[in-house]
């Protein structure tokens, strides 16, 4: 069985790519309707923050909703992934603290944020990986 273990390690470099790809295309998938028509759809994401008492709820929906957004693409392509890690780390404690841990929140509805705050302390402590544009601009180790 350590043979099969030991076997693995070589597809390591595939890991970080499947984090970035699987939860990059979800931060789209979820902020698109939000970033692409902002009139409709931030207006009631700020109500819900006033009604947590989230501070600066205006400005709150606005970086949260283009931090996502922006930040979905970046770590699809793998481009200054450590710097978007950062920004969304920061953006889910704020949502799994003052959203969901403050109001008690379902484990269900509690997830996701927390899903994303873990994979994004991974890429922050271990970069993008090798397939990404990171390692080919050379700013990240390979």
């Amino acid at each position: 069985m350590n043979a099969f273990f030991t076997n693995l390690s070589r597809y390591r470099d595939y890991a970080p790519l499947i984090l970035r790809l699987a939860f990059g295309f979800q931060l789209i998938k979820v902020s698109w309707p939000y970033a692409m028509v902002p009139a409709e759809h931030l207006p009631q994401f700020e109500s819900y923050l006033t009604s947590l008492g989230f501070p600066l709820p205006h400005i709150s929906v606005v970086v949260s909703t283009y931090t996502e957004f922006l930040g979905g693409f970046l770590l699809v392509l793998g481009l200054w992934t450590r710097w978007i890690a950062l920004f969304l780390i920061f953006n889910f404690t704020m949502a799994f603290v003052f959203a969901h841990l403050r109001i008690a929140d379902t484990y269900q509805n509690t997830m996701p944020a927390a899903n994303l705050l873990a994979v994004n302390l991974f890429l922050l402590f271990n970069g993008p990986g090798k397939f990404s544009m990171d390692a080919w601009r050379g700013t990240e180790p390979r």
